[in-house]
């Protein structure tokens, strides 16, 4: 992927509020202070490959994109982005070996 950071920032100018209110709305286990930049890496990687399927997209094509489906497609952008964090939180705890059950939130 080219230029990979100011595709992160395209998505968090556009994307940011959004991803912040999901993780609030929703109670993940986010800190949202020292992880947000990994999270939001994790969201662009994802939507990067689902939108352009692979390729290499120019920063036009993917402010282009991301305006469009923020304006069109609001709701299903709010859930995708949930689905996302939910899948990073997911990793995460795999990766540093947390195992949470769904009683510990009780």
């Amino acid at each position: 992927m080219r230029d990979t950071d100011e595709i992160v920032s395209i998505i968090d100018g556009y994307f940011g509020d959004m991803i912040e209110r999901v993780v609030v709305e929703h109670g993940y286990d986010v800190d949202l202070n020292e992880e947000y930049y990994d999270l939001l890496s994790y969201i662009t990687r994802n939507l990067i490959r689902t939108w352009f399927r692979g390729k290499n997209p120019t920063l036009e094509e993917v402010e282009r994109k991301v305006k469009y489906i923020k304006t069109r497609y609001p709701r299903r952008l709010n859930m995708l982005l949930s689905y996302l964090v939910s899948r990073y939180v997911r990793m995460r705890n795999k990766i540093y070996g947390i195992q949470r059950d769904r009683r510990d939130l009780w």
